[in-house]
């Protein structure tokens, strides 16, 4: 990679955009599962309960 480019600024600018982008989908999926397994346990626990 040359860079003395007179686009270098650009093409770090576009690094840094996507990798905080895919950091970010990233997080989302890790929280999502977090929040649908707690529920998923909620409702398992509801459900063995709810058993005559």
């Amino acid at each position: 990679m040359d860079f003395s480019a007179d686009h270098i600024g650009f093409v770090i600018a576009s690094y840094a955009i996507s990798l905080i982008f895919i950091g970010g989908l990233i997080i989302r999926i890790l929280l999502r599962d977090r929040k649908l397994r707690a529920e998923a346990q909620r409702l398992e626990s509801r459900r063995g309960t709810d058993r005559p």
